[in-house]
């Protein structure tokens, strides 16, 4: 199983929880990736916002493109990724093209994660369009599919319920051969049939072991017998006892019920180093292929994560 960690471009990943983080930066986030990588980390991840979901429309959302670009400029071993791109935030044609580049930028240090967008908000501030729920979902199948043309065959004519290209020529092909690897973000039954059909990898949403263990044993027989890996999200909290650690949580958010709070909770990676160490063992044995965890404060926290449980 590989441990990736989501960079710092929000200021902390807990609704209602204070800031933890220095003042988001470009430096410091640049920072936080040669550290991962000096740290033994496989990969970094960077969601694709144009608001901060997190902690409000006010505070700095950096842009993901640009930021993954430079942590690809900047590293030599580790993986770079979005988590996951908002599809309709770009023509596929051109985030093919993109994709390309920023796998030969990185030499094939470059994985593909999509999904359908969520963040209404964001698309009003920005002019994008909105479409509904399964609207989405198909938009981002079939840019899979047209994405996947762009970066294996010398010529492209595609005619789709969304997306027409005529005679689309791409050159140059990505780094990795055939092409980078596809990771899809989304639980809805539309998502895991997108996933079953496309995706070399699914990313879930936060959970226990016992939790994602049932969501993997219902995507397999959609499968068919096609092999993908299964990933997801953990918000990380370290301390020297698990009391301490969900006392501390607690303490940071006037309304410790709060649902932003218990979900976190949930993801179960929170308490001891031996506790941690039991969990990513759990996560291990069920099948996961990549933690994308998630730190209060990136710099420090994934310092001591690597010191005392990795």
């Amino acid at each position: 199983m590989k441990l990736g960690v989501y960079l710092p471009v929000y200021g902390g990943w807990i609704r209602g929880i204070p800031v933890e983080e220095p003042k988001i930066t470009t430096a410091y986030v640049l920072e936080c990736v040669k550290e991962a990588e000096n740290l033994g980390f496989d990969s970094v991840w960077v969601p694709d916002h144009f608001l901060n979901p997190i902690k409000g429309e006010l505070e700095p959302c950096i842009e993901s493109w640009t930021i993954l670009t430079a942590a690809a400029a900047v590293t030599k071993r580790i993986t770079v990724a979005h988590t996951t791109l908002c599809q309709s935030f770009r023509h596929p044609a051109i985030l093919a093209k993109m994709a390309a580049t920023l796998d030969e930028i990185s030499e094939g240090r470059f994985i593909f994660s999509i999904g359908a967008g969520w963040y209404r908000r964001e698309y009003e501030a920005y002019g994008l369009p909105w479409f509904r729920h399964d609207e989405r979902i198909e938009q981002a199948e079939e840019q899979i599919k047209l994405i996947k043309l762009f970066w294996t065959q010398d010529k492209v004519n595609f005619q789709g319920k969304y997306y027409t290209v005529k005679d689309g020529i791409m050159l140059p092909k990505p780094y990795q051969k055939p092409r980078p690897q596809i990771w899809y973000g989304g639980e809805s039954e539309r998502s895991r049939q997108l996933v079953a059909n496309e995706a070399d990898v699914w990313l879930m949403n936060g959970g226990s072991p016992e939790d994602t263990l049932k969501k993997i044993e219902d995507m397999k027989p959609r499968l068919r017998g096609r092999e993908i890996g299964y990933s997801l999200p953990a918000i990380v909290s370290l301390g020297a006892t698990d009391a301490e650690v969900q006392q501390k949580l607690a303490n940071k958010t006037k309304a410790p019920e709060a649902t932003s709070l218990n979900k976190a909770l949930q993801t179960t990676m929170i308490g001891s180093p031996a506790t941690l160490k039991a969990q990513l063992k759990e996560y291990e044995k069920i099948g996961i292929t990549a933690l994308l965890l998630q730190f209060g404060s990136t710099l420090e926290e994934m310092r001591e994560f690597a010191r005392q449980v990795m």
